[in-house]
């Protein structure tokens, strides 16, 4: 894809966790990064968080900024776009939007915009704050149900899969060592348990206490695990679990269920956020109804190595189908410049 018989260029400002040392490699960032890389996009990127955290150049706000400014001058791209960027105020937003005219400035978010969860305000606004000067916004909420926000500039995109990262199999093995895995993070940038924590997903955890259910649960009494440990620990689970914070909003999951369906574990998603317009119970995925219906099914499917085993293939061929990073890339691209869309998917709204 070109413009002007030149690949597009595009500077991809958002945290790529180098401050933590690879433990969050296989992030959203990073795969929507891999897919301009496939689709021969020209990329630059800037690490916001880690620019501005620094411990050895002890950089200010106001230096990134300009390195922001003198970024755009020598790269010149035709995109901008913005990942979790909170560094940015609104004055500095508008100043880039009216210094560089010519550019197209979008952002995607990926954290739920639910009325109902607890921390939505914060959310809100930090989506709005690059909303007011982005030309186009990315979201993993069907826009449709975001009172906020112009349908017309304002696109779902899907939590996204990328072979180079969601690499496993586990449909193949027959004898794994868990029946079920399910990974808490407590917050992005935590390492530990928060002391003292809970919400609903704890308290609907814990109600699966069947003796026969072998669990490999992390943020739960253990741990939170990250890097190459959260591949390990998946790579020995059957099967996994998709469990949302907050009342279901169409289309909206956090990115772990990327990380069970495109790795090749039978999943187990939620009711009530439509993902049946993407996945089919029993063919692709197994939906429940509640804890009492979930361990049921976890007790049948543990035993069945061949239903479980043929779900998930069907599952992970789905999900890359669907949701592979060049073809949401692809998409974004393509939406961004109002070009026509080449792949047409159902999500694709």
């Amino acid at each position: 894809m070109l413009l002007n018989n030149r690949p597009i260029k595009i500077l991809h400002i958002a945290d790529m966790h180098l401050r933590h040392n690879g433990r969050l490699f296989y992030g959203t960032g990073k795969k929507i990064n891999n897919g301009f890389i496939k689709n021969n996009f020209n990329v630059l990127q800037i690490s916001d968080r880690d620019f501005l955290q620094s411990n050895i150049l002890n950089y200010k706000k106001s230096f990134f900024f300009d390195c922001i400014i003198n970024t755009i001058i020598n790269f010149q791209p035709d995109v901008v776009l913005f990942g979790h960027v909170d560094s940015l105020n609104q004055k500095d937003l508008f100043e880039l939007k009216n210094k560089f005219k010519n550019i197209e400035f979008s952002q995607y978010f990926v954290d739920t915009l639910d009325p109902n969860f607890e921390n939505y305000k914060n959310h809100k606004r930090r989506f709005f704050l690059k909303y007011q000067i982005c030309d186009t916004n990315f979201i993993t909420t069907d826009p449709s149900v975001i009172d906020f926000a112009d349908n017309s500039k304002t696109f779902y995109i899907p939590n996204v899969c990328d072979s180079s990262v969601d690499y496993l199999k586990n449909y193949e093995i027959r004898n794994l060592e868990y029946d079920i895995f399910f990974a808490l993070s407590h917050g992005q940038h935590r390492g530990n348990l928060k002391k003292g924590y809970t919400d609903e997903r704890v308290e609907f955890l814990k109600k699966i206490k069947n003796k026969n259910i072998v669990k490999n649960f992390y943020g739960i009494e253990k741990n939170p695990i990250w890097g190459n440990q959260f591949f390990i620990e998946l790579s020995k689970s059957k099967m996994g679990l998709n469990l949302n914070r907050g009342s279901p909003i169409k289309y909206y999951s956090s990115d772990r269920i990327c990380s069970l369906i495109a790795n090749g574990l039978l999943t187990f998603l939620q009711k009530g956020y439509y993902y049946e317009d993407f996945f089919k119970n029993n063919e692709h995925v197994i939906y429940f109804n509640d804890y009492d219906d979930l361990e049921e099914k976890i007790l049948f499917y543990s035993k069945n190595f061949d239903q479980r085993s043929k779900i998930a293939l069907e599952g992970k061929r789905r999900y890359f189908e669907l949701f592979d990073s060049s073809l949401v890339s692809k998409f974004m691209i393509q939406k961004i410049f109002k070009m026509e869309i080449t792949k047409y998917q159902q999500w694709m709204i």
